[in-house]
Formats: C-alpha cells, structure tokens, sequence
C-alpha cells in the first residue's frame, strides 16, 4: 500500500508535470503569433513596395488615371537588352600598388600588377557616395568585418577605377553587378574573401564584391548591389561588404532597365566614387 508520503510525492509530480505542459502551451501559442506577426509584416512590406514601384510607373500616365499599375514582374521584362560602350582605359602600375590620396586627386588608373597594402583605418565606418547616370547611392562600409574588401574597395575608388564603367548586368528584383565582365583591357590583382563561415543572406541595399572561378573565391574588382526581394536568392560566395544608406529612387530607376537576359536595357554609367572616412566602430 501506497503510503501517504508518497501519494503526496506523485501528486506533486503531476502537479509540475501540469504546470510544464501549460507553460510549453503557452510558448508554442506565443511563437505563433510571432510567426503569424511576422509574416504579415513580410505582406505588408511586399505590397508597399509593389504600391510604391506602380506609384512611380504612374507617373508616365495621364493624371485622369485612378487606378495605379502593379510593379513590374519579370515576364514583363523584354527578352533582352543592350551591350553598354566600353569604358576608356586609364593608367597602369607595374610594380608595387601604392594608396591612393584620400582627397581623389590621383590620376584614374584601371591596370594594376600587386595588390595594395592597407590604406584604410579598419576602427572606423567608411561612407562612399557612388554617383551614376540614374542617380546617387550612400553607402556604409563595415571595415571592421571585411576590412581586406573595403580596402579593395576604396582603393579602387580613389584611383578612378570605376569611372566611366557600365553596369553590365541587371537582374529584375534581385541586383545589378558593375563590371560583371569589364568591358576594356585590364589587369587586376586578387584578394581573399571575407565570407562569414555561417554564410551570409543578401538584403536590400547591401554592397558586394563579386566572387570569380569557384565557390568562394577571391574578388577581382566586380561588384553588385542588392536590390529588392529577390536579393536572399544571391550566391553567398559574394562578399558583402557594406548596406546602402540612401539611394532608393536610385535603385528603383536601375531596377526598372533590367531584361530577361540580364543585359541593360539602357546605358547606365558610374560617373565617379567618393569614400570618406565616417564614425569609429563599436567594439
């Protein structure tokens, strides 16, 4: 026979045993609603953004009109697009890469034999400025994670690299690439990525430097910006290396020149970049 000890002892057990099944229930009830809340958000998200492409598509039509077009798909998208003019070519270095002056006066140079030493301070943020045909983009630049990539970068910058270089790919939603296949002669050094060993998943806005030959690999000067939701489907053997901090219409005006093919479907230029040195990092 049971004694009362122990009747008191399995009664208390059923007691937790209730207590933890109603906590867990509460909890499973809690992550749904977050999921449930979470994936509205990512509806409403989605539709102002389609609102607000269609808003600036409408602009073209008559100001009688009152209903507002969708954003543009992809089966929308003419089959294919132009090949943008080559660049002109610059200077080149034969021997070692030298950093280039902060204030943008060294002379534009597009062929390299090493690559540089580090010309940057990797406790600070950098902010560069890409300026284009369609319109300006900011940019911060995380020298404290990637820092060999920033360093590419603006070093590239300050000596003219990109000047007068196309946007060679423009993929509907998803990114458009500068120097996808550098359209004149050049020589370019290689670099280490900088990828996080947990990978990384593309989000609107963010900068990266094009991977070359295999998983991965090292960077070669190509790089692309993300622009709306498709930008999760990017191959994460892409560095990335910075997020956008202003240039939305910007974006939007390139996004709208893709085809299916990936080719422009209009000429757009980089028409400078300026890199300065902006807030310390965090540590």
């Amino acid at each position: 026979m049971a004694t009362p000890n122990s009747r008191r002892q399995r009664e208390l057990a059923r007691q937790q045993a209730r207590a933890a099944a109603s906590v867990e229930a509460r909890d499973r009830a809690r992550r749904r609603q977050r999921l449930a809340a979470g994936g509205v958000v990512f509806l409403i998200v989605l539709a102002l953004l389609g609102a607000y492409i269609g808003a600036t598509k409408s602009s073209d039509s008559t100001s009688s009109s009152t209903t507002l077009p969708s954003g543009p798909t992809t089966s929308a998208l003419p089959n294919s697009g132009i090949t943008p003019p080559a660049a002109s070519p610059g200077a080149a270095l034969t021997g070692a890469t030298p950093c280039p002056a902060e204030d943008g006066s060294s002379p534009r140079t597009t062929s390299f034999a090493e690559a540089p030493s580090m010309c940057i301070d990797t406790t600070h943020f950098y902010r560069a400025v890409i300026s284009t045909t369609e319109g300006d983009l900011s940019i911060q630049l995380d020298a404290g994670r990637t820092p060999t990539t920033v360093n590419d970068f603006v070093v590239l910058s300050r000596y003219h690299f990109y000047d007068g270089q196309p946007v060679t790919n423009i993929t509907n939603r998803k990114s458009f690439t500068v120097g996808l296949k550098f359209t004149t002669p050049t020589t370019m050094f290689d670099i280490p990525n900088e990828i996080a060993p947990a990978g990384q998943i593309f989000t609107p806005g963010a900068i990266a430097m094009v991977g070359t030959g295999g998983v991965r690999s090292a960077s070669r000067g190509q790089f692309l910006i993300a622009t709306f939701e498709l930008a999760a489907d990017l191959d994460d053997a892409n560095t990335a290396f910075g997020t956008m901090l202003d240039g939305f219409d910007t974006l939007l005006a390139i996004n709208a020149l893709g085809s299916k093919s990936g080719q422009p479907t209009g000429v757009v230029t980089i028409t400078g970049i300026t890199v300065t040195q902006s807030g310390q990092i965090p540590r």
